[in-house]
C-alpha cells in the first residue's frame, strides 16, 4: 500500500462542496442543499481518516468520479409554488440522504470518491444494496426534478455517471 495523499485533497474538496451547498441552501431554501452540506462535511471527515487503497482505477475515472460528485451542486431552484410538491421533494431528499448517511457510516474509513479498493463492505445497508449511496442520491435528486423540469437533464447525466461509477467499482473490487 502507498501513502494516500489524495485523502487530503478529497477531504478539502468535500468541505468546499459543503460550503457551496450551504450557499445554494441560502439561495433556494431547499432541504436537499442543507442535507448536502451535512453529507459533504461528514464525507470530508471520513476522507481525512480513510484507509489507503489496495488498488485504484485510471486517472480519467478519478476525474469522472469527482465530476459526478459535484453534479448535485448544479441543480436549479424551484419553479413551482405548490406546498405538496415541496413536501414531496423534501421527503425524497430526507429518505435519499438517510440512505446515504447509513452507507457513509457503514463505509467509514473505506470511503472514497474515485474508484479504488479500500476493502469490500458487506455489512449494514451494504448487505442488502450493492450501491446504497448512489441509490440514496438518485432518490434525493428525483425530488429536485419535481420542483424544476430543467433539473431532468442534470438528473439524467447524474444517473448515467452513477451507473458508470458502480460498474467500474465492481471491476476494481473484484480484481
Amino acid at each position: 500500500m502507498t501513502k494516500d495523499n489524495g485523502k487530503y485533497f478529497g477531504s478539502a474538496m468535500m468541505v468546499g462542496f459543503g460550503i457551496v451547498a450551504f450557499y445554494r441552501w441560502q439561495q433556494t431554501q431547499l432541504i436537499f442543499f442543507l442535507l448536502l452540506v451535512l453529507r459533504d462535511f461528514a464525507a470530508g471527515y471520513f476522507f481525512f481518516k480513510r484507509k489507503p487503497a489496495h488498488s485504484k482505477g485510471p486517472r480519467t475515472l478519478t476525474i469522472l468520479a469527482y465530476a459526478s460528485s459535484a453534479m448535485p451542486l448544479l441543480y436549479f431552484g424551484s419553479t413551482v409554488s405548490s406546498k405538496a410538491l415541496f413536501l414531496a421533494s423534501d421527503l425524497l431528499a430526507i429518505i435519499g440522504f438517510l440512505i446515504v448517511v447509513l452507507a457513509t457510516i457503514e463505509l467509514g474509513t473505506s470511503i472514497g470518491i474515485s474508484p479504488a479498493n479500500r476493502g469490500l463492505v458487506r455489512s449494514g445497508i451494504y448487505r442488502y444494496i450493492k450501491h446504497p449511496m448512489y441509490l440514496g442520491y438518485a432518490i434525493s435528486e428525483m425530488g429536485l426534478v419535481i420542483l424544476n423540469p430543467l433539473n431532468l437533464s442534470i438528473c439524467v447525466v447524474s444517473m448515467i455517471l452513477y451507473f458508470i461509477r458502480s460498474k467500474i467499482e465492481i471491476k476494481i473490487l473484484n480484481s
